[in-house]
């Protein structure tokens, strides 16, 4: 009986021999198969996936060398050394599997035969194609070498250095080198002082990739010393890599454009800087050419008058009579003189001394004809104008004299209106001081709301009963609209200010101050010719200084409003406050009434600042000044006491009143939206403390004490509460705090 496993055989030969031949044949492939795979790595090296298959051979011995064990325990049962190989067999097949699991991605990767073989293909045509492109690129290479040889115009492979590489036959005739000679120079060598820097920031260009390539007008020294003005145009060739090889220059010589271009930049100096007016034309008057000086003259550009008649310059009737005259005179006598009426391009007429003489082509044949102008209009106008000068000169006079009493009405004016001290007081002395300046007339002052939506005349004089509304829309009146004076009349064609009821002259005049429109001075007239241009010009000053007179009065009246309010809640100050519980603690006392103190604290405003900054904690007191400006009565007085806490003063109120209206608000406030960068705020809630005069204090500033006493309270037993001061009479110490539910039984 043989033992393998604890199973035990039957002494069967036959089975015995099926086992140990089956386990020899597959022990003897095991071995096999590795030896074939490292033949297969030996010779692929270069196989990146090398790895795996001595793995798998590892493998795969380890499974034979189980095989033959089992052949051994036949015999000789060793289960410990067998368990031992299967374990090792195992952590092998499993440790194998992953490996391969994890690197199927790069085996799937991996071309197949197919693909390679596609690759070999490609790699084939492309050799192909290679070849037939180094054939062509030969003959490209020829090609160039042949135009570069024998091209008419200078042409050069230039190093980055600056020495000449290669150059052909036109640049050496241009410099006068032979091809030896030259290459043994570099560019800037030949170059002239002047020009050696030119193109320096071209060439940066080129290098950085910038531009392609470019062209400039440069000199070159010529082997026997005079200048040469050369074209240049110059281009990079850079590698494969795109690094830079070698300059390519082509060099044409224009020396002889650029003699002429001097030749005729000098007549053109000429021609374009004489003081006189110089028209060239053909013989039919048509206009070839003139100078700035005739510009100046004429009115007309020159691109204006290129191609078209003289007869522009003259009075329809006169054009043709007087081209002829001066085409016969000058084809018989060879020169034509006069003075010419002429009419300049804004219609305005001018006489100018004209001299005409022809020009003549290569053939001695007169071709066309220059004459040459020169202005003499002022010199025929210095008589009118000293004359008209005469003229104006008096009726200034008499126009000082008439602004002088204005001005002396003005001033009157500004003096009074500087001492009103309120607004309604100026707007009655207005009409009394406006009247005067403006006889036969009627008018008033209008000002713009609050609103911004509706002008009210505050004063008016003359016939209030006719010509214009007194309340109208901003959008009714032109100079509000415009911000500017605007004068209209009724049977003229023109912008109508629909606030204007009746015919003849009105004038609408905003009163602007600080770059704000406060109003307007209006002004109207049934008779024509009462709003002349200088009535026009006093209403704008009396409009200005009204203006004036009204912001300084308003803003008197907003400083005092400053200096008792706080600038962000809107709330008085504890100036004020000071103030106005002294006021209203002596009147109570007079009267035996009492006077109730509501002090309000934000609980947890430093948690708004820090969460939110410290903006998020000035709209939080922005908008609690708003809703206690809101929901407090006329007779009540809002403060910032300090911080973000406020005071409420409620004048003849009770204790019950005052508990009613602190539990209100400190309810309603919860329901406050604030929103800060469109992030809606969290909800806000109030500490309050309650205390009335006398009940609580004998003094408004022991009132307030007892106040803060008691909100320190209601902070101190978890906040949003109301708590209500003790009386003089109670034990020290004992706050009550008022909850809704109390307030309500």
């Amino acid at each position: 009986m043989y033992q393998q496993y604890g199973h035990c055989y039957q002494c069967q030969p036959e089975l015995v021999w099926l086992n140990i031949l089956s386990d020899s044949a597959i022990a003897l492939a095991y071995y096999l198969i590795p030896i074939v795979l490292v033949y297969f790595i030996r010779k692929w090296q270069d196989f990146p996936l090398n790895w795996i298959f001595r793995l798998i051979a590892v493998w795969i011995v380890a499974a034979g060398t189980f095989h033959i064990v089992e052949i051994w325990t036949l015999w000789h049962p060793v289960s410990w050394f067998l368990g031992m190989i299967k374990a090792i067999t195992a952590f092998g097949s499993l440790g194998t599997a992953v490996l391969m699991m994890r690197s199927l991605p790069q085996v799937l990767s991996t071309p197949s035969l197919i693909e390679l073989k596609k690759a070999n293909q490609k790699l084939e045509l492309e050799i192909t194609e290679r070849h037939f492109t180094e054939e062509a690129l030969r003959e490209s290479k020829e090609r160039f070498h042949n135009a570069f040889d024998y091209a008419a115009i200078g042409m050069a492979l230039v190093g980055l250095d600056g020495k000449w590489l290669q150059v052909n036959r036109s640049l050496c005739e241009i410099m006068g080198y032979s091809e030896q000679e030259l290459l043994s120079t570099t560019c800037q060598e030949i170059t002239h002082p002047d020009d050696q820097d030119i193109d320096l920031n071209y060439i940066l260009q080129l290098l950085n990739g910038e531009i392609r390539c470019y062209h400039i007008e440069k000199r070159y020294i010529h082997k026997f010393g005079h200048i040469v003005w050369v074209l240049l145009s110059t281009s990079l060739v850079r590698n494969v890599h795109g690094q830079p090889l070698y300059w390519i220059a082509q060099i044409q010589d224009i020396t002889e454009r650029k003699e002429v271009e001097k030749t005729l930049r000098q007549q053109a100096c000429i021609f374009e800087n004489i003081s006189d007016g110089v028209i060239v034309t053909d013989l039919f008057g048509q206009i070839l050419d003139w100078n700035k000086a005739a510009e100046k003259m004429f009115c007309y550009a020159k691109a204006e008058v290129l191609g078209k008649k003289l007869g522009i310059l003259h009075k329809p009737q006169q054009s043709g009579v007087l081209t002829q005259q001066i085409l016969d005179e000058l084809l018989s006598t060879g020169r034509w003189s006069g003075e010419i009426n002429f009419i300049r391009k804004d219609g305005t007429e001018g006489v100018c001394e004209t001299v005409v003489v022809p020009l003549y082509n290569e053939h001695g044949q007169p071709s066309a004809t220059i004459g040459v102008n020169r202005n003499i209009t002022e010199r025929k106008q210095v008589e009118a104008a000293l004359q008209q000068a005469n003229q104006q000169l008096t009726g200034w006079v008499q126009e000082l004299e008439q602004r002088n009493r204005e001005i002396a009405l003005l001033s009157e004016m500004s003096d009074i209106l500087q001492a009103c001290l309120t607004v309604e007081e100026a707007y009655k002395v207005i009409a009394q001081l406006v009247q005067p300046l403006f006889p036969n007339t009627s008018g008033g002052v209008f000002i713009i709301s609050a609103s911004k939506h509706l002008v009210e005349a505050v004063t008016t004089w003359g016939d209030v009963n006719v010509g214009f509304k007194t309340v109208f829309s901003p959008k009714q009146c032109w100079a509000l609209r415009r911000g500017r004076s605007h004068f209209t009349v009724a049977d003229a064609h023109g912008l109508q200010c629909s606030h204007i009821e009746e015919t003849g002259e009105a004038l609408c005049v905003p009163m602007m101050a600080q770059g704000e429109a406060l109003g307007m001075l209006h002004l109207h007239s049934q008779e024509k010719e009462q709003l002349t241009i200088a009535k026009q010009r006093l209403a704008s000053a009396v409009a200005e200084r009204i203006a004036l007179a009204l912001a300084n009065l308003r803003l008197n009246e907003a400083l005092q409003q400053q200096s008792i309010r706080d600038p962000l809640t809107s709330l008085f100050n504890r100036r004020y406050l000071e103030e106005s519980l002294e006021r209203e603690v002596s009147r109570a006392e007079r009267n035996q009434q009492s006077v109730g103190i509501i002090m309000i604290d934000v609980d947890h405003f430093k948690r708004f600042n820090d969460t939110y900054g410290h903006e998020a904690g000035d709209i939080v007191l922005r908008e609690l000044g708003m809703f206690l400006r809101k929901h407090i009565r006329k007779a009540d007085i809002a403060c910032r006491y300090g911080g973000e806490e406020l005071l409420l003063i409620l004048p003849e109120a009770g204790l019950e009143v005052c508990q009613d209206r602190a539990e209100r608000i400190r309810q309603c406030v919860k329901h406050l939206d604030v929103y800060h960068q469109r992030q809606k705020l969290g909800n806000i809630t109030l500490s309050v403390g309650v205390a009335m005069f006398p009940d609580h204090g004998s003094t408004g500033a022991a009132v307030i004490e007892a106040a803060d006493a008691a909100l320190y309270l209601a902070k101190k037993a978890g906040r949003d509460r109301v708590v209500v001061a003790q009386s003089l009479g109670e034990t020290n110490g004992l706050l009550t705090p008022v909850t809704a539910s109390q307030l309500t039984e």
